[in-house]
Formats: C-alpha cells, structure tokens, sequence
C-alpha cells in the first residue's frame, strides 16, 4: 500500500512505487499522471507535476515545483531542486544533481518539437541553467548557473556562460 503524507493529491492510475519503506510523497498539491512509477526510498515534495509514463528511479529526491513531461526517465541516486522543468523523454542518468529552475527546451527557433534530452552520470547542472532541446551532455560534466547548453557536450569538465563553453577538466 502506497503511503501518501500530504493533502490534496491527484494521482492517475497504474501509479506505483518499488519497494517502498516510507511515504513517497511528502508535499502537498502534487498532479501524478498514468503509468509513473516511483523507485525505492525515492521522495516527492509538493506541487510536483509527473506527466504519463515518468519513471524516477531508487533513491531520489525530487523538490516542490518539479515538472517532467511524459516519458521521462530519472535513474538511481538523482536530485532535483525547486522549479525545474524536463521536457518530454528526457533521461537524466545515476548520480545527476540538478540545481533550481532547470529547464531541459523542448524545442528550437523554428518551433519544431525537439525532444530527447540526455545528461550524463555524475553531472552537476547548476541553477538556473537552459539545456537545449535533444542536446546530451556526457558523463562526469559541471555546468555553471544561468548557462545555456546549445550544444552536444561530449567530454567531461567544467562548462559555463551563455552559450557553455569548455573551462577545465574536472
């Protein structure tokens, strides 16, 4: 049974959470949509909207304000802070911190649908930063706050500014 702390709750059908130990959702006002599935030890804070088919893996912490669009897919060990927004089929790899009010784009300048974001293992993205529609960035990658990543990122190091550009190896 699905233990839920909080008050005024929407939640779609086929919700579910693996092997869950304590309450999953903590926050209050939350939109959970169809088929989202939520991993173990894994926390939602309040006004949170999951859109159909979300996946968060084990050991997440998803803040208040959190948006995904359908088919996101979160991994193991991930934490979003307050405001971010993850467009449709974004996949955000083990062990990513996303700092507040992140926006993965989910489209470019013709206003043609662009979707399919991919962050990398062990990356930090920092606050406030712009990820462009379908762009991946690699494993073990440090993006400065207020950044905007226009661009596929394929090797590892410290990135910032408006677009990145590459500083340093981590």
């Amino acid at each position: 049974m699905v233990k839920i702390n909080a008050a005024i709750n929407a939640i779609g059908n086929n919700f579910k959470v693996v092997d869950l130990v304590e309450d999953v959702i903590k926050g209050h006002f939350n939109v959970i949509h169809d088929n989202v599935t939520i991993g173990e030890n894994s926390v939602i804070g309040s006004y949170c909207e999951l859109e159909e088919g979300t996946i968060i893996g084990k050991n997440c912490v998803i803040q208040g304000r959190v948006r995904t669009g359908p088919k996101v897919v979160i991994e193991d060990d991930v934490t979003i802070k307050y405001g971010t927004i993850l467009t449709n089929t974004a996949l955000i790899k083990r062990n990513v911190f996303i700092g507040p009010n992140v926006i993965t784009l989910g489209g470019n300048y013709d206003r043609k649908r662009i979707n399919g974001t991919i962050i990398g293992e062990n990356c930090y993205i920092g606050a406030g930063t712009k990820i462009a529609g379908g762009v991946t960035i690699c494993d073990d990658v440090v993006i400065g706050a207020n950044s905007f990543v226009n661009k596929d990122v394929t090797k590892p190091g410290i990135y910032a500014g408006t677009p990145i550009k590459f500083f340093r190896k981590v």
